[in-house]
């Protein structure tokens, strides 16, 4: 392992009914808080009128903002961040899956250090130093942002999705309740488990093969992960997989599975994110269209990594490592299609791609993140291929 500097300065409170402790948890600490809010069902079958009146009986006073986009705007943070001075905030709590909590450090780091909040995720991307404390409701296992310090947002206008991170963002709490998440539509609990998934590989295969541990523990999560959907495909409502499902979703991206193994593999994140700013698709389901076809692209290059994923993860006993690779991608590929994840690109955006446009995102992908990939490094040509293969079925 390499060394490593690691922080986790993120209190949980995970279980069912842990909602109904957030008031108790702030109550004393904070004042007024912005209650950011994910679109969706939220309003209407009462997780934000419950958080809502567990600060209440707190004592803590609730600003509200219009509710966040699933790929989050800019503009919200630059709303929310207004509000935050005028109201006097001193704390924004997040209500929703990645996009809110997102969207809501952003807006938190905005609010504290003022101007233009482009500045932290473009150009020469201004280091965070400072932010208000945040607070995590996730909705339903997704990304892990509610443990790490680091957030996605889109700029609509510049056609581009871009990050930015930095200590401050960590969220001082996160509240994780199973309860929630078990009345998410299984194709929502499906997207959000691809992103589970990728997350996972990013470390997987980034071309280390000497983290003995870290390498386990991604094969556990990989391992475990599938189990949990499959039962909550037959199951939605199971509370005890979502709350599994929830906390590998943590694992995976929140800050332990990265643990000296240097940089991860971006690839798939990184063509996935390419298509968002031009077609306004759910970015865990853009995940599970576009890893199994740049898995199968890799392997050609690099079967190892992919044969020890077959032989540890998808019980492939072949002693080849090429032929390994291949079958446990296609088992992999019939597991998909088994848990009934997200099949072709056209299928998200509802029509069509034009394959001019698909080579006009490859440019642009290439342009902006070179290089693409560091187990495969992956060229324009690359990028727009498994564009198109995105776009048939597997």
């Amino acid at each position: 392992m390499d060394r490593f500097d690691f922080v986790g300065p993120v209190r949980v409170r995970f279980g069912a009914g842990a909602l109904r402790e957030l008031g108790e948890a702030l109550g004393g600490k904070y004042r007024r808080v912005l209650l950011a809010c994910a679109k969706g069902p939220f309003r209407t079958n009462g997780v934000f009128r419950d958080v809502r009146a567990s600060l209440a009986a707190a004592g803590i006073e609730v600003v509200e903002m219009e509710d966040i986009d699933s790929n989050p705007r800019i503009e919200s943070v630059e709303r929310g961040a207004a509000i935050c001075r005028r109201e006097k905030v001193d704390c924004v709590v997040a209500l929703g899956g990645g996009s809110s909590m997102d969207c809501s450090k952003v807006i938190a780091a905005t609010a504290v250090m003022g101007g233009d909040p482009r500045r932290f995720l473009w150009g020469e991307k201004v280091a965070i130093t400072g932010a208000l404390d945040s607070v995590m409701v996730p909705t339903f296992a997704a990304t892990g942002t509610e443990l790490n310090d680091t957030a996605v947002i889109l700029d609509p206008a510049a056609v581009s999705k871009s990050w930015c991170g930095g200590e401050p963002l960590f969220p001082k709490l996160a509240v994780i309740d199973p309860e929630i998440a078990a009345a998410a539509p299984y194709p929502i609990t499906s997207w959000g488990c691809m992103d589970i998934l990728s997350h996972t590989f990013e470390f997987y295969f980034n071309g280390r093969d000497d983290v003995l541990f870290q390498s386990r523990f991604s094969e556990a999560l990989l391992l475990s992960a599938m189990e949990c959907l499959e039962r909550l495909k037959q199951r939605p409502t199971d509370v005890h997989a979502r709350g599994e499902l929830a906390w590998i979703s943590v694992m995976a991206w929140g800050g332990l599975t990265k643990i000296g193994r240097g940089p991860p593999d971006m690839a798939c994140h990184t063509i996935a994110e390419g298509l968002v700013p031009y077609f306004d698709i759910h970015h865990g389901a853009s995940l599970g269209v576009i890893t199994p076809r740049w898995m199968r692209f890799a392997a050609q290059r690099v079967p190892a990594p992919f044969a020890r994923f077959a032989r540890n993860v998808m019980g492939v006993s072949e002693t080849n490592d090429a032929r390994a690779a291949t079958a446990g991608i296609e088992r992999y590929v019939a597991w998909l299609r088994s848990v009934d994840a997200p099949g072709t690109l056209p299928e998200l955006t509802g029509a069509p791609i034009p394959r001019a446009k698909l080579r006009e995102i490859a440019v642009r992908v290439a342009r902006e993140n070179d290089p693409v990939g560091r187990l495969v490094r992956l060229g324009v040509e690359d990028i727009e291929s498994l564009y198109q293969a995105s776009c048939e079925p597997l």
